[in-house]
């Protein structure tokens, strides 16, 4: 695990496009952005998951992975 922390982040839709934007403020002012496409019935992947893990721990992910996976649902429902 790195030397820094999530400070914020935020889980979107992408206005018109099938996809959710991802933004992770760390508090050593770095920001990562990531747009993950979906398809109509639900199904993304996200592989850079693993990497974010790495560097900020596997609760992070999961909380964020539950946030994507929601939002996923709701946008195909």
């Amino acid at each position: 695990m790195t030397d820094y922390e999530v400070v914020s982040y935020t889980v979107s839709p992408v206005e018109g496009d099938t996809q959710i934007e991802v933004v992770i403020n760390a508090s050593d002012g770095n920001k990562w952005e990531y747009g993950i496409p979906y398809t109509p019935t639900g199904r993304y992947q996200f592989p850079e998951i693993d990497v974010l893990e790495v560097d900020f721990g596997g609760e992070f992910t999961e909380e964020l992975t539950e946030k994507i996976e929601e939002l996923v649902e709701k946008l195909t429902s």
